[in-house]
């Protein structure tokens, strides 16, 4: 039985790879569906190896809405990022990485509602619920919880981010780590060393008003 159920499962990984294409049509798919995924929306479970970040160029923007799963996930190529400008969004003055965000805004390529459980981290640019791994991930927008346990780099947090090492552009809620950073920050840090708009202080930091302004 187990064998049926992991041919199955592996059957529909190989084919949902090889069939993604880029669709304008609106698609729906509802229950347990395969990433990544040319549907536009996928109620329910969604599993694969990599999630529908990887699909090309794509007209629609792809929703999960309940549970996604990434057996792997696109934070397995987080390490080849760790000494970009793009890894480092506390450092989003740069030019270069905040046109990336605004290119973002414009068109989102994949958007997660509910809850992504990914092995080795994410590269997402808007989730809306809980993000978790053992690893490391690069995000644009979470609402939400960020849990990677190694490193978590996004633009925006609205919540709290959790793991060894913090960076972000803006947080507003609460960074929990060794080493937290952030540009723009409206709440508390809380970790070894804490760095933000207004100070730099070890165990805890926080700061309710925009850059530039006084508390």
């Amino acid at each position: 039985m187990k064998t049926k159920l992991l041919g199955i499962l592996v059957w529909g990984i190989y084919s949902s790879v090889l069939n993604v294409t880029c669709s304008s049509a609106q698609t729906n798919r509802y229950g347990i569906w395969f990433l990544p995924a040319k549907a536009d929306n996928i109620y329910g479970i969604a599993i694969g190896p990599l999630g529908s970040d990887v699909v090309c160029s794509p007209t629609n923007t792809k929703h999960s809405h309940g549970i996604n799963i990434q057996l792997v996930g696109q934070g397995i190529f987080a390490p080849f990022y760790v000494f970009s400008e793009y890894f480092a969004w506390h450092k989003s003055s740069l030019v270069s990485i905040q046109q990336s965000y605004d290119d973002s805004l414009n068109f989102k390529r994949v958007v997660h509602n509910g809850v992504m459980l990914t092995g080795f981290g994410s590269f997402s640019e808007h989730i809306n619920g809980i993000s978790i791994s053992p690893w490391m991930s690069w995000n644009h927008v979470v609402n939400g919880i960020n849990c990677n346990a190694l490193v978590n780099s996004a633009h925006t947090v609205n919540g709290v981010t959790m793991g060894v090492y913090n960076s972000t552009y803006r947080t507003n809620g609460i960074q929990i780590g060794l080493i937290n950073q952030t540009s723009d920050l409206r709440g508390f840090q809380f970790g070894l060393w804490n760095t933000n708009n207004k100070r730099r202080l070890p165990l805890i930091n926080w700061s309710f008003t925009p850059p530039n302004e006084i508390d």
